[in-house]
């Protein structure tokens, strides 16, 4: 092994992913402010007694609330999402409805896309949207500084074992005493069980749900997978750990059988 390892590489994406979020979250507030500014139309009582049973959609937008002409608040909402969320590259590649119904929920995308009227009910899903959406952003900046920090004790450890396999790789155990030989076992097993807690840990890490999830919540496994989707490796510290363990359960069965040959 080299001492450039997945987990090496994986702590550069956990540095992307923070600068992305960090944006998105920009973009959020930013977007949120624009659309305190833009006051909405208040629909008629009668207007509101004529919906007799509104969908998702129409039950946010208050149905027959009426537009606007000269000023069209929706669109001008759409355009606030465009110059702030929708500009973000994490929607660079989807539609504008496909960007409003990821960062907004698909009634309220749905809502803005008809043009019924920005009503205060409208502007309230809206507001509430934004703010589930910076909820989520918030509980995945907490995720990344879990790993981060979890990433950096790793290589902290898996650095020490790599430079000491390197340090002895050229070291002829002919020309090692029996004491020297036991004390490099030992120092072997040593790593070994400090590779099994922490995959244990690792593992331990994966099963469980994040402090302020719910029942559906998003789990520390799949958003740490998805920020490793596009590596070589998923799973860059239970890969590593697990590939040094090999190399050095290798190195102390040959270390083993130099003992056994001397006693």
């Amino acid at each position: 092994m080299t001492g450039t390892t997945a987990v090496h590489r994986a702590l550069e994406h956990i540095a992307e992913e923070w600068e992305t979020v960090a944006d998105r979250d920009a973009a959020l507030e930013t977007f949120t402010q624009r659309v305190r500014a833009i006051p909405a139309e208040q629909p008629s009582a009668l207007q509101a007694r004529q919906a007799a049973t509104p969908t998702a959609t129409q039950a946010i937008q208050v149905r027959g609330a009426a537009p606007s002409a000269a000023d069209d608040r929706c669109a001008t909402v759409r355009t606030a999402f465009d110059e702030t969320i929708g500009s973000n590259s994490g929607y660079e590649n989807e539609s504008r409805f496909e960007a409003m119904a990821a960062a907004l929920t698909e009634d309220v995308a749905a809502a803005l896309a008809t043009d019924a009227g920005w009503t205060p009910p409208l502007k309230a899903a809206v507001l509430e949207a934004v703010s589930t959406s910076r909820r989520n952003l918030a509980i995945r900046r907490g995720i990344l500084q879990e790993e981060r920090a979890t990433l950096e004790a790793a290589m902290t450890e898996i650095d020490e074992i790599v430079s000491w396999l390197q340090a002895t790789a050229d070291e002829s155990f002919l020309q090692c005493g029996f004491d020297d030989l036991r004390a490099k076992h030992e120092r072997l097993e040593t790593y070994q069980d400090r590779l099994e807690t922490r995959l244990s840990r690792r593992q331990a890490q994966f099963s469980r749900s994040t402090a302020r999830d719910g029942t559906d919540g998003s789990r520390y496994r799949s958003i740490v997978t998805s920020i490793h989707a596009n590596s070589p490796t998923r799973y860059p510290l239970l890969s590593t750990v697990t590939r040094l363990y090999s190399v050095c359960d290798g190195c102390q069965r040959a270390v083993r059988a130099h003992l056994t040959r001397r006693v």
